[in-house]
């Protein structure tokens, strides 16, 4: 494994920004100036020194070259491939709320995706909630009740939060499949096709 870096609290704060992950990812792969980030990134010039700027600063960046041109010679900016955040150095009082400063936006992001795909298939939405045999059952669907076909459908749409009883073993068997499936996917990507988000969360314990 190559060598890494251990954030700072400034550097943390930054590192964590989701607005700032495009440029880190940049700045990450490749040397690039302040002309290169506007370009790529789709933001003026001046935005792009003033955040290259702010990265300096903190030392999450810096001038790997400047090139030489007539005027002012172009600085270009690296940032180390690999950090380490520790959460003790960030604002967060709990790991469980330095968890949810990165994965509450994703979910927000998420929703807004899932409602946005449902519309396109009928307007109206809400809510199904039942006994079940263990768990009550809380089910997206429309006035005629869960949607279940569409869940079940070849639609490339899942929404599915379940509890499951399952001896170790068998847990730990799901969780290869899960990840072998995943590894699989990947093998399918192409260049210009639709992007599809897929989170999966397994976790010991029940959620309601």
């Amino acid at each position: 494994m190559s060598e890494h870096q251990v954030a700072t609290a400034g550097q943390a704060a930054l590192l964590l920004r989701p607005d700032l992950r495009p440029l880190l990812q940049l700045l990450m792969r490749r040397a690039c100036s302040a002309g290169d980030v506007a370009q790529e990134l789709g933001v003026p010039l001046a935005r792009a020194s003033y955040l290259l700027g702010t990265l300096q600063r903190e030392g999450v960046a810096f001038v790997e070259r400047t090139d030489p041109r007539a005027g002012r010679p172009v600085k270009r900016y690296r940032a180390a491939p690999r950090w380490f955040v520790p959460y003790e150095v960030t604002s967060s009082e709990t790991l469980e709320g330095f968890w949810l400063t990165q994965l509450g936006p994703r979910m927000d992001a998420l929703a807004a995706l899932a409602a946005r795909q449902l519309q396109e298939d009928r307007p109206v939405w809400g809510f199904w909630l039942s006994q079940g045999e263990m768990h009550s059952n809380l089910e997206i669907g429309d006035g005629q009740g869960p949607a279940r076909d569409l869940f079940a459908s070849d639609e490339p749409l899942m929404l599915t939060i379940t509890a499951l009883r399952l001896p170790e073993p068998q847990a730990r068997l799901l969780k290869r499949r899960l990840l072998a499936v995943l590894k699989e996917a990947a093998s399918w990507e192409a260049e210009k096709a639709p992007t599809y988000t897929l989170s999966l969360l397994l976790v010991r314990g029940g959620v309601e």
